[in-house]
């Protein structure tokens, strides 16, 4: 009698399940349309006069960033790109906020670290190889890199941005 009670409750369960769900009778064509209820009337004045689009030009974000100014020495730490630069068989590019552009890329489940040296112009070879002599006694693996000579990047297995951006400030770039 137990068994026969307990399948009797079991047949029950869709139906309860039926009850507690939401079923939806109508589609969307039975809901009231949208309507205008009135021209919506927009009353402003344009005006030219400078004292008031000193105001605008204040929330306005600036078109260019401007350069840093000139200074023997930075609180955070950053240092300019030197001026003599010509002569040089290479040159990198500061970022436009005046970085220099050298990144980490972690991928592979975080296990994967590659540091990315973009915007490089000239013999990137060279640049490549004072890179590995600057790198190789610091670090006990071997250094593995890989150079774009088209795209204008070098990428270095391994997390060395901090390493690489030190040599690139005590050389000017």
């Amino acid at each position: 009698m137990a068994l026969i009670n307990k399948l009797i409750s079991l047949r029950q369960i869709p139906i309860l399940a039926l009850k507690v769900s939401q079923i939806r009778e109508s589609s969307y064509l039975s809901s009231l349309q949208l309507e205008d209820i009135d021209v919506p009337s927009r009353q402003y004045e344009t005006t030219k006069d400078p004292i008031d689009w000193k105001y605008v030009q204040q929330v306005l974000p600036p078109i260019v960033i401007p350069e840093p100014l000139k200074k023997d020495r930075y609180p955070s730490g950053w240092k300019p790109q030197a001026e003599n630069l010509e002569d040089r068989p290479y040159f990198i590019f500061r970022t436009k906020n005046h970085m220099i552009p050298c990144y980490l890329k972690i991928s592979s489940f975080k296990t994967k670290k590659t540091t990315f040296l973009k915007n490089i112009k000239g013999d990137i070879w060279l640049l490549e190889k004072e890179i590995r002599e600057f790198l190789a006694p610091q670090f006990f693996q071997p250094i593995r890199s890989q150079v774009n000579e088209f795209a204008g990047y070098i990428r270095i297995n391994g997390d060395y941005v901090n390493a690489v951006k030190y040599f690139l400030e005590q050389r000017g770039y």
